[in-house]
């Protein structure tokens, strides 16, 4: 087995390693820094901070040096490691499906907030309101920090290196699991746990499918960017869903489930269709390719004109084609060594989570 895949297990841990601790540190420092909160300028000041701080440093660039360094790769070969290539027109139908997905993300999260409710959790917030006057400079700062950040950072850190190295270990389904409970976990905090790990799920399921990082980005960023300007839109009672949480709150059960079935419903069908192109252009492209190949009837595989190349194949997803239609991709099982600053800091995220259930630290 290459030594590099080794290498990239401990890289993806010190890589968590640098998200959740990076996110403790920051937390510690905002608790006890004392910054004034008084207002929702000096609120948005006090999390600009904090996010840029934690977004950049921790879930952006410590990890790509890791990758580039540690890894040992070209600023090229990081980028194709953690899913970031050719960006496709097609990919913002992650748009609708990122706005579906935040109608769905308040369902879930409502649920959950209301069964951990039932266990004597109180939910408390000490942010202070919104300016009775609406400032254009504070909703884009606010987009800014809560949605193309995380959307970029987030993304770099869970969807890029971790799933690319999930999967030359795991079978997708489990590759999928994984990335939704580390999502989950990593934002150790109780009321966020649940739904992020679906979303998480559904992120690392994007880019495998899609092969492609931004899928996840671009809906990432739709759903956190519905979250701000529904907040404005209702602080300000704008037109364009003001009335939304309202009119949420106003229905009873059953055309509640009806909204959130057919929500569910046309994130299902954007997700098929988004597949579907995707893969009618690898059809097509496969089809271009064999007009030039040769075919070993022997051993009942394709053979590539010109030089071998195995990204090559990768890349067109001819592996069964190319390598005969037995072909199996050979898993790496990482040993304890490799994982065990991974499994560690899953333990801490654990506890910081039931933390913030029990005592509500940093909230």
């Amino acid at each position: 087995m290459p030594p590099w895949l080794k290498r990239d297990w401990r890289a993806v841990s010190y890589t968590l390693c640098s998200c959740v601790v990076g996110l403790i540190f920051m937390r510690v420092i905002m608790y006890f820094a004392a910054m004034p909160t008084d207002t929702y300028g000096n609120d948005l000041a006090s999390g600009a901070v904090f996010t840029i701080c934690t977004q950049l440093v921790f879930f952006l660039a410590v990890p790509f040096c890791i990758y580039k360094f540690y890894g040992r790769r070209t600023v090229a070969q990081t980028l194709e490691y953690s899913s970031a290539g050719k960006f496709k027109l097609y990919y913002l139908l992650a748009v609708p499906l990122g706005i579906a997905v935040f109608v769905l993300t308040v369902g879930v999260s409502s649920v959950w907030t209301a069964l951990i409710k039932l266990t004597g959790y109180t939910v408390s917030s000490s942010s202070p309101d919104m300016p009775q006057n609406f400032v254009f400079g504070f909703f884009v700062a606010d987009i800014a920090l809560t949605a193309v950040l995380p959307a970029v950072c987030e993304e770099f850190a869970m969807r890029g290196g971790l799933l690319t190295t999930a999967q030359n270990s795991f079978k997708t389904w489990v590759c999928i699991v994984i990335c939704g409970i580390i999502f989950g976990l990593f934002h150790q905090n109780i009321r966020q746990v649940f739904y992020t790990s679906l979303f998480g799920a559904l992120a690392a399921y994007l880019t495998v499918k899609t092969k492609s990082i931004y899928p996840a980005v671009i809906m990432h960023f739709t759903n956190n960017f519905c979250s701000v300007f529904i907040d404005y839109a209702v602080n300000y009672e704008w037109a364009l869903g003001g009335g939304f949480y309202d009119a949420m709150g106003s229905l009873s059960f059953l055309p509640l489930a009806l909204i959130f079935l057919s929500v569910g419903a046309f994130a299902a069908v954007t997700v098929v269709l988004m597949l579907y192109i995707k893969e009618k252009k690898t059809i097509d492209r496969k089809r271009e390719v064999l007009k030039d190949s040769a075919f070993d009837a022997t051993n009942k595989r394709v053979v590539l004109m010109g030089e071998f190349d195995p990204k090559r194949v990768s890349e067109l997803e001819m592996e069964k084609e190319v390598y005969g239609k037995d072909f199996e991709k050979t898993l790496y099982r990482p040993q304890a060594r490799d994982i065990m600053i991974a499994v560690s800091l899953a333990v801490v995220t654990v506890c910081t989570t039931v933390f913030t259930y029990v005592w509500g630290f940093f909230y």
